[in-house]
């Protein structure tokens, strides 16, 4: 079967570097999916898909096999905004190849990983590989705003319950198993917007803010490691202020703080040390909840503080994905986790589903001068992703609701 497998990965190749090209010149920021939604569920019923559906949310579900065994393979379909486009070293939109390698917005992250999982269930169907899975792949939404949110939409509103998730963010290859967690706090501080002619009778909110920032860039060099995923951190990545007029002091100014977090960190403590830089101040802290809605209008608020989360190395999902990656390179897979933060934040941290990511290219790949994947690696992926049905362990029935048509 390993020959079979390989054979149509690379019967596939070059249709599926084709697709990512077309994903790579559709714009698709964050609740602007609607475009790129409707191509992957064209793709996925060209490929003789038996369902593909976009569900209220607006994620797009594609359905292989109706066994025992639930998987899901993610890719989320929308990127972030690109910036200064004068910083690209080459069009965006473009989707040029050049020595093997596809490059534009998204490909990295998460394009690439979505043109192969798109192919590769295809191969699943053709080779009758899921006799015993009922496999779904999903091109979901809203990741870049709000990482975990598209799963809290396929859990709790489409009841779409798996035994097991593979997210296809880029990991060089490699299977990740967790990653620290990611607590999104914004400090607000209230200022005096005197006329600036005569600033002493008031309080300059940016001069308070600039100090809390300071402390925070201190902070993050005091914060703890863990062994296996990494250092904790903290960065200010965003600044804004009540605009009343270049004529007066603001009324007041916010802070957006990203927090990393380790399996220690508690949130209690973590909002404590952001207590302690704001000590002094009348400064308002608080959890971010997200709640913009989705291109197709669905709102679903969700407080943007997640756990970290791993899965242990001896785990049967790791043992099944070694197997797998075995089949397909004839060599033992490297185990490691991710730095970025990914649906794992909900699908292991809250949901409690077993979760791995594998996908092409590198995570530090993500950006205007080096987005890019390998038309090889999406052909390995697609590989490794079709054998892996193959080798999962067996499950007990999961009781969910009849699926909606």
């Amino acid at each position: 079967m390993r020959e079979r497998i390989v054979a149509a990965a690379k019967r596939h190749r070059q249709r599926a570097a084709e697709f990512l090209r077309e994903l790579i010149a559709i714009p698709s920021a964050s609740r602007q999916e609607d475009g790129i939604a409707a191509h992957v569920r064209k793709e996925m019923l060209s490929l003789g898909y038996p369902i593909a559906e976009v569900d209220r949310f607006g994620n797009v579900v594609g359905v292989i096999g109706d066994g025992r065994t639930r998987i899901i393979f993610d890719a989320h379909i929308d990127t972030g905004i690109i910036g200064d486009r004068s910083s690209w070293r080459f069009d965006p939109f473009a989707g040029e190849m050049k020595a093997g390698k596809i490059f534009g917005h998204g490909a990295a992250n998460n394009k690439g990983g979505l043109a192969a999982i798109v192919h590769a269930g295809a191969i699943i169907k053709e080779l009758d590989l899921a006799a015993d899975a009922t496999v779904f792949v999903i091109g979901s939404i809203q990741a870049e705003e709000c990482e975990g949110l598209a799963y809290k939409a396929l859990f709790d509103v489409e009841k779409l319950y798996p035994h097991f998730v593979v997210l296809t963010m880029p990991t060089g290859m490699r299977i990740c198993r967790g990653h620290r967690g990611r607590a999104e706090i914004q400090v607000t501080l209230r200022g005096q917007p005197v006329h600036a002619s005569d600033p002493s009778k008031g309080f300059n909110a940016i001069y308070g803010i600039t100090k809390i920032v300071e402390g925070v860039q201190a902070l993050n060099e005091k914060l703890p490691q863990d062994p296996f995923l990494g250092r904790a951190t903290i960065a200010v990545t965003h600044i804004e202020c009540e605009d009343n007029g270049p004529n007066h002091l603001p009324e007041n100014c916010r802070i957006t703080i990203d927090r990393r977090l380790v399996p220690h960190d508690q949130r209690k403590k973590v909002l404590a040390q952001i207590k302690e830089l704001c000590r002094g101040t009348r400064a308002k802290i608080e959890i971010v909840t997200y709640d913009r809605p989705s291109y197709r209008g669905l709102r679903l608020p969700i407080e943007k503080y997640f756990e970290t989360w791993s899965l242990e190395e001896n785990h049967p999902l790791i043992l099944a994905a070694d197997q797998a990656y075995k089949s397909v390179y004839k060599k033992k897979a490297v185990v490691d986790r991710y730095v970025t933060s990914t649906h794992g934040v909900y699908t292991m941290s809250v949901a409690k589903v077993p979760t791995i990511g594998f996908g092409p290219s590198e995570e530090s790949f993500s950006g205007p001068i080096n987005d890019h994947v390998k038309v090889d690696d999406l052909e390995k992926c697609m590989g490794f992703y079709a054998s892996l049905p193959g080798f999962l362990p067996d499950t007990e029935p999961i009781k969910i609701p009849k699926r909606r048509r």
